[in-house]
Parts: C-alpha cells; sequence; structure tokens
C-alpha cells in the first residue's frame, strides 16, 4: 500500500513536469519504441484503439523513473550488510536489509496487482498480455517465492545479498542510463552522439558484471550450498526461480549486445537522411527488452482468429 501510494503520486508529478522540459520532445519516439518492444502495438487494435499515444508515452517514461528510484531505494539500504558482512553487522544494518528485502517485495506485489489488473480486466490503461508474461510471471513471481524463504532461512548467505543489492543496482542505473539517453540530441550534436554511445557501453558493461559475472557464480554457490545441507525442497524451489531469473538475466545480456552491435559503429550523420536512419537504427537498438512480447499477442491473436474461423 505504502509503495503504490509512493509510486502514484510520484509518477504523476513526473508525468506533469515531463511536458515542461525542454527536451521531451526528443524522448517521445525512443519511449514509444520501448514500448513497442514491450508488446504496445504499433497500430490500432482492439485493446489499443488509438496504438501508443504521447500521453501514453509519457505515462510509462514517468512510471520507468519512479522504478529506477525505488529499486535504487531498495538496493542502497541493503549495501551495508554486504559491505560488512552478515557476521559482522550490527543488529540496525541486519534490519536495514530485511527492510530493503521487504521494500522490493511489497513494490513486487503491488506492480503485479496493478498489471494483472490492467492485462485481464477491462481497465482504461491496458497493459500487452506479453508484457504481463516477462514482468509478472518471469520477474515478480520469481521475486516473490524467493524473497520470504530466504528472509526465514538463508538470510545470512552472501550470495543472497549481493545478488539482491547488484542485480536492484543494476536494474536501476540501467534504466535510468536509458532515460537519460533519450533526451539526448543525436542528430544535431556530436558530444550528444558520443554521450549516447558511451551510455550504451556503460549499460552492457553493468549488464554484464551484475547479470553474468556476479550473477551466475552466486547462483551455483548457493545451489552446491543446497546440496550440501541436503535442503532437497528448498533446492528444487531455487531451482526453479533460479533459472526464471536467468533466463531474464540472459533476455538483457542479449538486448545490451544488440544495442552495442547496432550504436556503437555508427558514424555521427552529416545529412538529413543520415540523421534519420541513425536515429531510427538507435531508437530501435536501445529501446529496451527485446523478447518481443507483441509476437506472444499476435501468435495468440492468431489462434484466437483460428478458433473463430473453424466455429463460423
Amino acid at each position: 500500500t505504502v509503495w503504490g501510494i509512493i509510486m502514484e503520486i510520484s509518477k504523476k508529478l513526473i508525468y506533469d513536469h515531463l511536458s515542461n522540459t525542454s527536451w521531451w520532445h526528443r524522448a517521445i519516439e525512443p519511449t514509444k519504441s520501448m514500448m513497442e518492444n514491450f508488446g504496445y502495438p504499433k497500430h490500432q487494435t482492439d485493446k489499443f484503439p488509438n496504438a501508443i499515444t504521447d500521453s501514453m508515452a509519457r505515462d510509462f517514461y514517468a512510471y520507468i523513473v519512479t522504478i529506477c528510484a525505488q529499486h535504487f531505494f531498495s538496493a542502497l539500504v541493503m549495501l551495508p550488510a554486504l559491505v560488512y558482512g552478515w557476521e559482522g553487522s550490527s543488529d540496525t544494518v541486519k534490519s536495514l536489509f530485511i527492510f530493503g528485502t521487504l521494500s522490493d517485495l511489497g513494490f513486487d506485489i503491488y506492480d503485479s496487482m496493478k498489471s494483472s489488473i490492467r492485462t485481464f480486466a477491462n481497465h482504461k490503461d491496458p497493459l500487452p498480455l506479453g508484457s504481463w508474461i516477462i514482468i509478472v510471471a518471469l520477474h515478480h513471481t520469481s521475486a516473490l517465492f524467493l524473497v520470504l524463504p530466504m528472509n526465514i532461512k538463508y538470510i545470512h548467505r552472501v550470495e543472497y545479498h549481493q545478488t539482491a543489492v547488484s542485480l536492484l543496482m543494476a536494474a536501476s542505473l540501467c534504466y535510468a542510463a536509458g532515460c537519460y539517453k533519450f533526451s539526448l540530441d543525436i542528430g544535431k550534436k556530436k558530444s550528444d552522439f558520443f554521450l549516447y554511445k558511451s551510455v550504451v557501453l556503460l549499460q552492457l558493461g553493468i549488464i554484464l558484471y551484475t547479470r553474468v559475472y556476479l550473477w551466475f557464480p552466486a547462483a551455483i554457490s548457493f545451489r552446491t550450498h543446497l546440496k550440501e545441507q541436503n535442503d532437497t525442497v528448498f533446492l528444487y524451489c531455487a531451482s526453479v526461480v533460479i533459472t526464471f531469473l536467468s533466463l531474464f538475466n540472459l533476455i538483457l545480456v542479449a538486448d545490451g549486445v544488440k544495442a552495442a552491435i547496432k550504436c556503437i559503429p555508427k558514424k555521427f550523420p552529416k545529412t538529413h537522411s543520415e540523421r534519420k536512419k541513425t536515429l531510427k537504427t538507435f531508437r530501435r537498438a536501445s529501446s529496451g527488452i527485446d523478447y518481443c512480447p507483441s509476437r506472444i499477442e499476435s501468435s495468440m491473436s492468431n489462434v484466437e482468429s483460428f478458433h473463430n474461423g473453424k466455429a463460423d
């Protein structure tokens, strides 16, 4: 409830402020491209009669910024426990770590409920099904099933501290950097063009470090510990969650690599046609998670049409 109130108020304040900025007009199209990668349609549909409007893009951008702030706060209060170690931490530091995990859990519950209502109810602000599958079924559900059991039984494990802090901080920094790069004038300012490339490399570096270099050794180490403890039930449950989060992490790695491959070799555009082509390339390459949920929506629509056709 607390996070729901904070998130909605913060989003409204950011939403209202965006129209008064000097750069929002540059961020509208990249934000819409990001929304398309989250399953929103390019063209009108029954669920989205106006496709993606400017107002929807502003709301989406504002919500991403609030999520970045929430993730950063949750990770920040957990950081001391990672630095000092569980045994070397005071009761205050331990309490802060628990508070941070519950803070993120509270957000996951709020966002899961809100996203589910937007997806399956007749909501004025609908959410694509493909987006719900990745965000709720694959990501939030993993946290919902993992946080409380870990807090009860394995809160002292360094793998838990490292993973919780690094993944939340990575998500916060990467998406905040992404929001920032959308504001850059890459078609006219050479400094912004190269700064955009730098942000792409920064995002890729953060993703590789946290979601590959830190994540996989920590996940393997924790599974090994569970085997040694002969904790079969927790091992099986944790293995499922680890698999889901690993898949989610690999999706982000692929997205980061794709963005770097497409953006880094590009040269600063000199003509109007080159600027249009560069803007389109950068927009499509750096628009967020490219798991193509729109294909999920399309596939389900095709199946429904097929059955309707047979019925007719």
